[in-house]
């Protein structure tokens, strides 16, 4: 009996231990999340060692892009209202919902073509080892590619 109570105890400390420290990291990295603005791009000059101009020609690229994605995601989210709208509530997809669908699988295309291009000139910023690795990244990340 006394074993038994050594065990449960010693399990609820170490139970006890890790929730402390899994808490307490936890908390650490929403402070440096907090700590950074929104649309920082601090980590990608650490990850890719880019120098301040290399960040500079990013940042404007970003800034750019940003304009252009927000626009993108305008359409693509009036194109969902338009499929959910052919839909309305039917048990078949009518044509004029399968064309819906089709404009915006055509829209969504687009815009993956458009982010592609936007990594491809982010990585044409870099040193060719950082670029080719940054675009790996990139696709494997965002577009589903099993990386390079």
């Amino acid at each position: 009996m006394n074993r038994s109570l050594v065990i449960v105890l010693g399990a609820l400390a170490l139970g006890a231990v890790l929730f402390i420290g899994s808490f307490a990291a936890s908390q650490r990295i929403c402070r440096m999340c907090v700590a950074q603005p929104t649309g920082s791009l601090d980590w990608l000059q650490n990850e890719y060692h880019l120098n301040n101009e290399q960040m500079g020609r990013i940042q404007n690229l970003h800034q750019a892009y940003l304009t252009q994605c927000a626009a993108m995601c305008q359409t693509i989210d009036g194109k969902k209202q338009e499929v959910e709208a052919a839909l309305n509530n039917s048990t078949n997809v009518n044509p004029v919902a399968a064309q819906k669908i089709e404009d915006l699988a055509a829209c969504r295309a687009h815009c993956q073509s458009q982010m592609l291009q936007y990594f491809i000139s982010v990585s044409q910023i870099m040193s060719p080892d950082q670029g080719h690795r940054y675009l790996a990244e990139m696709e494997k990340n965002t577009l589903g590619f099993s990386g390079k």
